[in-house]
C-alpha cells in the first residue's frame, strides 16, 4: 500500500494525516490523522529563551562562589601573615561598634591597630568596585549607566578634594543615606581603579605610621588577590563542563570543505559571499515580467552596499534609476515606497562597523587592510570577548597597534556561518558571474544536495550537522517534534511514498514579530466583524459570508466604481446573484495568487468577457486609456496598481507564480524539506514520481479547504490541525492541474456555459481529491467515526472493518522536566509562620483597605500608630486606590509634626502554606514551580494527592502530607508509600469516573461548540494543582473543554495513561514513587 504524510507544522503543534494513494499516486482515503501538540519553547511573556533563568541563576552562583573564594583567600593571607589567628579572625566581628567607613578615612592619617586593619583588608576585597572588560561597554546601555556614575564620582572627587573613594563615602552628603546603589540606581558605583589606588594610599600611610604589618610584600600579596579576575573567555575553573572557550567549542564544520572549520558572520569574504548571493537572486517584476538583474546592475548595487551602511531598497532603487512601474520581487505592503524605505537589504554590516572604527585612525584606512586581515578581524572579534585577547588575537594576526586599539571600541561581533572561509572563497568568483547559490555550488565543484543515497535511512535522525544551523529553541523543538511524528508514522506504516508539509507563518518570525502579526490579525478579524455587522443591520444580508466581506471591503477602497467599465456599483445590488463578481486580477490558473491584492470588484458581464486575460490584455482603445488613469490616481496598493497595469504575463512570470503561490520558499520550509529528502528513505512511487517532498504555500491550503467546504475555528479545539494536515495531503501535482484547468475553464467559459440563470452560481464543481473526501473528513474527525461509517457508506471503506476506525484523540507532549527556581525571589520573615503567615516588605502602592476600612495584612501597626494611622487615611482619601495615593512620595509623620524619612515599603502579612526555609531558618520564601502530585488512595477513605515543588528535589526524602482543602499543611494527612499509585505531571493522560455526572465548560468562550458538556466517565489531560482547595484543572483531549476546579477524594476511580505522539493510549500500572537525587550539603529547609 502506498501511502502520503501530509504535515501542519506550527510553533505549538504539528497537525499529520495519512492517506493511502492510487495506482496514478493521487489520495484516495484517510488512513489515519491526529495532532500533537507542545508547548513553545520559550517564555510565554516575552520570548526568552527558557535557558535563561537557569543560566542567570548559574552566573550569580558562579559570582557568589567566586567572591567568597576571594573572601577565603584574603582571610588565609591574614593567617599566613600573622596579622591575627585563627580564633582572633573567628571573633573579630564580635561587639564590633566602629563604622569600617570612618577606619578607611582613619588609615590615611593615622596608625590602626591590626583588629580595624584586618577589618579594612576584607571589607575592601567585598566590593570591588565596576570594571570595564571592554572599552566598547560605554556602548552598552546598562554598561554606560555604571561608567557614567564612575565618571560623576570622579568628578565630585576631585571638585571636593577627597583623596579616596573611602571618604568620598564617608563625608559626602550623596553618600548620607546609603553607600550602594539601590535597584536601578546606579549613580554610587565607583570604579575598581580608584578603589585599587585606595588599597596602595592605606598601604603607604600605614607604613609611614609604623604598622609593621603593612609591608610592600603584604600589599602585593593583597592586590594580586584583590585584582584577580578570571576572563570571561576562559569561563568558570575547576572541572567545569563550562571552563575553557565556549565559543570555540561550538564552531561547527564546513558543510563542504572536510576538516575545516565554519567561517564566522563578520569575517570579510562571508560577508562579501552572503552580499552576492543575495544581490544575484534580485528580480524586478516590471510590465514585460519578471527579469534578474543585469550585470552593470548588479555591480552597481554591490558597489553601493560597500559605500552604503544599512543599504535599503530605496537606495538601490534610486541608483538603478527604476520606474515606478518596476518593483522588487518579494516585497509587499500596503505603501510599496514606504516598504522600501524600511526593508534593508542586511549586507555588510560588520565590515561597515569596522570602517568606521578604522576612519577615527584616518579616513579610509580600511582600505589598506588585505581581505584575508579582515577576515581575521572578524573571527577574532566574534571568538573572543576580553579587550586582552582580542587584542592580543588582533597583534599576532599583523594587525597596527594603533588600529587595534580602535577596534576595542567596537562592541564585538557573533554567530557562525554554514561554510568556512575557504569554501566560500572558493564559490566568490562564480557567484560574481552572477550565478545563484546552487549554479555557483556546481561549478565549485560542491555537491548542493550534500546528500547521498548511502545518506538515506528508514527513519529520519534526530540529530544531524544540519540541524545545528538551526538556533532557534522555538523552531528546535517543532522540528523535534515533526521528526518524532514521521518517525512514529513509519514504525507503523512503513516507508511512505511521499510527503507534503506546511510551516506556519509565524515558524520564521522572532517573538516581537509574532506578537505584531497577532495584533494585525485580531484588528483585521475586528474589521471584519463590523463589516458584518453593518451587513446584517444595515444591508439586511442574514448570514454574511467572508466572500460578502470582501465584496464590500473592495467596493468601499474602489469608491463604489466597478475598474474594467468605470461606471458605479450599486450598494444595494452588490449582494444579487450575476450583478457582481470578486475577479483575480492575474488569473488564478495563472498565477494561483488568491491574496487581497490580486482582487478587485468588477460587473459580472466584465468578468466573463475578461476571461482570463489581464485587464489590458482584455481593454482597448479609450476604455483601456481612462482605465490606466483611474489606477493611477486611486489605486494606493503600489502592488495592486502593478498588477493592474501588467501588460503580458512571462514564462517566467508563470514560473515564478509557481515558486510563490504554490511553494512555501521560506528558509525553516526549505530546511525541513531538504532535511527530509536528503535522509529519508521513501517507498516506490506507482506513477513514477521524482519529487517526493513538497513544501505547501499556506496560501493554498487556504484556498483549497475553503473551496473544499471545510470550516476551520481554530476556537473550537485542536483538530483544526489534522483536518488542515489532510488537506495539505491532498495538495498534489495533480491537483494543481486539476484546480488550474477548471480556473481556466471558468475564467473563459463563465458565460456561454456554466452560469444558472436563476441562482447565478457556477454548474461546475471546483476539483476534489475524491468524491467523499469532505464527508469523510468530517466523519473521521468526530467523537464517534466508527458508528458514522456503519450507517454512511463510503466506497472507498469497502473491505474495512468500521469498528477499526478510531476517533482521533489529540496528543500532548508531558511536561516531566523537574528543573527551575526552588523558590520565589522574594524573601519573607518567618515570624508569623505558626499562624499561617509570613512576612514581606510590600510597596506602599499595593497596600488595600479591607470591608472594616483597615490596612489589609498591615503587620503590628502598634509598633508606630502615627505612620499606620497616616497611610490609613491616605488610603481613604483616594478611595482605597493606592496607585493614585502613593504616586508621589511619602514621608513618615512624627511626633514633632515635621517630615521624616521618606517611605517606600512597609510591612505585610500574607497566607503561606508550603514555603522553603532558606538561610538556615533566618527567612523565607513562597515554593516556585510545581513538577507534580502524587496520588494516593487510602482504602474506605478515598483519593489524596501530594505536591511536590522543585525544592522537593533538594530533599533526600519526599514530602508526605496530602492537600486537605481549606487547612494549613500542618493541618494536612500523613500519607502511607503503600497507598501510593502514581505521579501525574502536567499534561498527563487519566480516566475519570465519577459517582454524579460533571459539568465541562467551554475553553474558548468563542467556540461553536455546546456551551458545555455532561458526563460522569471521561479521559482529560491533568494541568495543575489548587493546594488551597484542594482540586485538580483538567482539560479534554482537544482543548474544548474544562473543568477548572475537580475535587478528587470522592472521585469513582482514577487511572493514568501513557499517550504516544500519534494519540494512541494505554494503561499505566501501579507506578512505584519516584525519588530524587537529594543535595545533602544544601541549605535550603522545607517548612510547614
Amino acid at each position: 500500500m502506498g501511502y502520503k504524510i501530509g504535515l501542519d507544522i506550527g510553533i505549538t503543534s504539528v497537525g499529520w494525516a495519512v492517506l493511502e494513494l492510487n495506482n496514478e499516486d493521487e489520495p484516495k482515503r484517510i488512513i489515519d490523522l491526529g495532532t500533537r501538540i507542545f508547548d513553545a519553547a520559550e517564555n510565554p511573556k516575552d520570548g526568552s529563551s527558557l535557558a535563561k533563568p537557569r543560566r542567570d541563576a548559574r552566573g550569580a552562583r558562579r559570582r557568589l562562589r567566586r567572591h567568597r573564594h576571594r573572601i577565603e583567600r584574603i582571610k588565609q593571607l591574614i593567617k599566613n601573615s600573622n596579622l591575627l589567628t585563627s580564633s582572633e579572625l573567628e571573633s573579630l566581628y564580635d561587639n564590633v561598634k566602629k563604622d569600617i567607613y570612618e577606619i578607611r578615612v582613619k588609615a590615611l592619617d593615622s596608625e590602626i591597630d591590626r583588629f580595624d586593619f584586618a577589618r579594612l583588608l576584607i571589607h575592601l576585597a567585598q566590593r570591588r568596585g565596576f570594571k570595564s572588560n571592554k572599552k566598547s561597554d560605554a556602548n552598552d546601555k546598562e554598561a554606560g549607566s555604571l561608567l557614567s556614575a564612575v565618571e560623576a564620582n570622579k568628578k565630585l572627587m576631585a571638585e571636593k578634594g577627597y583623596r579616596t573613594i573611602g571618604e568620598m563615602l564617608y563625608k559626602d552628603e550623596k553618600f548620607k543615606d546609603h553607600k550602594r546603589n539601590k535597584g536601578d540606581d546606579y549613580s554610587h558605583t565607583v570604579d575598581r581603579k580608584s578603589m585599587e589606588d585606595e588599597i596602595k594610599l592605606i598601604f603607604k600611610s600605614q607604613r609611614q605610621f609604623g604598622n609593621p604589618f603593612a609591608t610592600q610584600e603584604f600589599e602585593k600579596k593583597y592586590l594580586d588577590i584583590y585584582l584577580s579576575q578570571r576572563s570571561f573567555d576562559e569561563g568558570p575553573g575547576g572541572n567545569s563542563p563550562y571552563g575553557g572557550s565556549q565559543i570555540e567549542k561550538m564552531i561547527g564544520n564546513c558543510t563542504f570543505e572536510d576538516g575545516e572549520k565554519r567561517a564566522a558572520k563578520a569575517c570579510f569574504s562571508f560577508e562579501y559571499f552572503t552580499l552576492l548571493q543575495k544581490v544575484n537572486s534580485i528580480r524586478l517584476n516590471t510590465p514585460k515580467g519578471i527579469i534578474p538583474l543585469n550585470k552593470e546592475q548588479r555591480d552597481l548595487v554591490i558597489n553601493l552596499a560597500f559605500t552604503t551602511p544599512d543599504l535599503k531598497y530605496a537606495a538601490i532603487r534610486k541608483k538603478l534609476d527604476l520606474s515606478d512601474d518596476e518593483t522588487f520581487v518579494g516585497l509587499s505592503g500596503k505603501d510599496i515606497e514606504e516598504t522600501e524605505k524600511k526593508t534593508k537589504l542586511g549586507c555588510m554590516k560588520a565590515y561597515h562597523e569596522i570602517r568606521k572604527a578604522l576612519d577615527k585612525v584616518s579616513k579610509g584606512r580600511i582600505k589598506a587592510l588585505s581581505h584575508e586581515q579582515l577576515d581575521d578581524i572578524g573571527l577574532i572579534m566574534t571568538k573572543y570577548k576580553s579587550d586582552e585577547n582580542i587584542r592580543n588575537g588582533l597583534l599576532n594576526a599583523g594587525i597596527d597597534k594603533v588600529d587595534v586599539e580602535a577596534l576595542l571600541l567596537l562592541p564585538g561581533f557573533s554567530k557562525f556561518g554554514h561554510l568556512s572561509l575557504k569554501a566560500c572563497r572558493k564559490l566568490i568568483p562564480f557567484l560574481e558571474q552572477g550565478l545563484t547559490y546552487d549554479k555557483a555550488c556546481e561549478a565549485a565543484g560542491y555537491d548542493f544536495k550534500a546528500h547521498s543515497d548511502n545518506n538515506k535511512r528508514p527513519l529520519l535522525p534526530q540529530s544531524a550537522p544540519e540541524l545545528e544551523d538551526i538556533t532557534n529553541p522555538v523552531v528546535r523543538r517543532a522540528i523535534s517534534q515533526t521528526i518524532k511524528v514521521i518517525n512514529a508514522i513509519i514504525r507503523k506504516y512503513g516507508s511512505p511514498s511521499f510527503i507534503s508539509v506546511e510551516l506556519a507563518r509565524e515558524m520564521s518570525k522572532d517573538f516581537t514579530e509574532r506578537k505584531k502579526l497577532e495584533k494585525l490579525m485580531k484588528e483585521n478579524q475586528e474589521y471584519n466583524e463590523r463589516i458584518a455587522a453593518y451587513l446584517k443591520d444595515e444591508l439586511k444580508i442574514i448570514s454574511p459570508t467572508g466572500q460578502d466581506i470582501v465584496k464590500y471591503k473592495l467596493w468601499k477602497e474602489q469608491d463604489g466604481i466597478c475598474p474594467y467599465s468605470l461606471t458605479t456599483l450599486e450598494i444595494n445590488r452588490l449582494f444579487e446573484p450575476g450583478y457582481c463578481d470578486v475577479d483575480h486580477i492575474i488569473p488564478y490558473s495563472i498565477s494561483f495568487d488568491d491574496s487581497y491584492k490580486n482582487k478587485v470588484l468588477v460587473k459580472s458581464n466584465e468578468n466573463r468577457q475578461k476571461g482570463n486575460r489581464l485587464p489590458l490584455e482584455y481593454l482597448s482603445g479609450e476604455r483601456k486609456e481612462k482605465f490606466i488613469v483611474w489606477v493611477n490616481n486611486n489605486v494606493k496598493d503600489t502592488e495592486k496598481k502593478l498588477r493592474l497595469l501588467k501588460e503580458k504575463i512571462t514564462e517566467e512570470d508563470i514560473n515564478k507564480f509557481k515558486e510563490r503561490n504554490l511553494n512555501d520558499t521560506k528558509y525553516i520550509s526549505r530546511f525541513m524539506l531538504n532535511y527530509i529528502n536528503d535522509y529519508l528513505q521513501f517507498a516506490d512511487s506507482s506513477a513514477g514520481r521524482k519529487k517526493r517532498v513538497t513544501a505547501v504555500n499556506g496560501a493554498v491550503t487556504s484556498f483549497v479547504r475553503k473551496r473544499w467546504g471545510i470550516a476551520k475555528i481554530r476556537e473550537d479545539g485542536d483538530l483544526h490541525h489534522a483536518a488542515d494536515a489532510a488537506v495539505i495531503a491532498c495538495i498534489t501535482d495533480g491537483m494543481i492541474q486539476k484546480i488550474s484547468r477548471y480556473s481556466k475553464y471558468h475564467e473563459n467559459y463563465y458565460y456561454d456555459h456554466d452560469l444558472d440563470k436563476n441562482t447565478g452560481e457556477l454548474l461546475e464543481k471546483f476539483p476534489m481529491p475524491y468524491p467523499t473526501f469532505r464527508k469523510e473528513l468530517e466523519i473521521r474527525l468526530s467523537n464517534s467515526p466508527s458508528e458514522y461509517l456503519k450507517e454512511i457508506i463510503l466506497p472507498n471503506y469497502e473491505g474495512i472493518d468500521p469498528d477499526d476506525i478510531k476517533p482521533v484523540f489529540v496528543s500532548r507532549m508531558p511536561k516531566r522536566k523537574a528543573k527551575g527556581a526552588a523558590h520565589k525571589d522574594t524573601l519573607k520573615s518567618p515570624k508569623a509562620l505558626s499562624e499561617g503567615y509570613t512576612i514581606v516588605k510590600r510597596p506602599l502602592n499595593m497596600l488595600k483597605l479591607d470591608k472594616d476600612g483597615e490596612i489589609e495584612g498591615y503587620y503590628n501597626p502598634s509598633s508606630d500608630l502615627l505612620l499606620y494611622n497616616a497611610l490609613k487615611e491616605r488610603l481613604k482619601e483616594f478611595n482605597g486606590k493606592a496607585d493614585k495615593a502613593f504616586a508621589g512620595e511619602f514621608r513618615k509623620p512624627t511626633s514633632s509634626g515635621k517630615p521624616g524619612p521618606i517611605v517606600k515599603k512597609v510591612k505585610i502579612m500574607e497566607k503561606s502554606s508550603l514555603v522553603v526555609g532558606l538561610n538556615k531558618g533566618r527567612c523565607v520564601a513562597d515554593n516556585d514551580s510545581m513538577i507534580r502530585i502524587d496520588v494516593f488512595y487510602v482504602e474506605n477513605d478515598g483519593y489524596y494527592f501530594v505536591p511536590i515543588y522543585v525544592a522537593d528535589t533538594l530533599k533526600p526524602t519526599l514530602p508526605n502530607k496530602a492537600v486537605i482543602a481549606f487547612k494549613p499543611a500542618d493541618e494536612w494527612k500523613e500519607m502511607n508509600d503503600k497507598d501510593f499509585i502514581f505521579s501525574l505531571y502536567p499534561n498527563d493522560l487519566i480516566k475519570i469516573k465519577t459517582k454524579s455526572k460533571k459539568k465541562f465548560s467551554l475553553v474558548n468562550p468563542g467556540s461553536t461548540l455546546d456551551k458545555e458538556l455532561l458526563s460522569n466517565e471521561f479521559f482529560a489531560y491533568y494541568i495543575s494543582a489548587n493546594i488551597t482547595i484542594g482540586t485538580i484543572s483538567i482539560i479534554n483531549h482537544d482543548n474544548t473543554y474544562q473543568i477548572k476546579s475537580l475535587g478528587i477524594k470522592t472521585l469513582e476511580s482514577i487511572e493514568k495513561y501513557q499517550v504516544d505522539v500519534l494519540g494512541n493510549y494505554s494503561k499505566v500500572k501501579r507506578e512505584k514513587r519516584q525519588y530524587f537525587r537529594g543535595c545533602c550539603d544544601c541549605h535550603t529547609e522545607i517548612f510547614l
